[in-house]
C-alpha cells in the first residue's frame, strides 16, 4: 500500500473536495472494506492527473475517487 505524501497546508482543499471528503465518512461503514483496483494509464493522462490531485493538496488515489464519483453522481457515463 502506498503513503500518501501529507498535503501542502498553503494548498487549501476546494470546498467541493472537503464536502466530498466528509461524505466518504458518513457514506461508508466501518465494516465495508476497500478494495484495490488496478488501473493501467497512458503516461501523459497519468502526468495530468498527478499535477490535477498536487495542485488540489491530496492523493492521486483521492483526486481520483473523487473525480469517479462525481461523474457516476452527475450521470456522465
Amino acid at each position: 500500500m502506498a503513503i500518501a505524501k501529507r498535503p501542502n497546508s498553503a494548498q487549501p482543499h476546494s470546498a467541493q473536495v472537503n464536502a466530498f471528503i466528509a461524505a466518504g465518512a458518513a457514506r461508508a461503514p466501518e465494516t465495508e472494506k476497500r478494495r484495490s483496483a488496478v488501473i493501467r494509464f497512458d503516461a501523459a493522462l497519468l502526468r495530468r492527473v498527478d499535477a490535477a490531485a498536487k495542485a488540489r493538496g491530496i492523493s492521486k488515489a483521492a483526486w481520483l475517487q473523487f473525480v469517479v464519483s462525481h461523474a457516476l453522481d452527475a450521470g456522465n457515463l
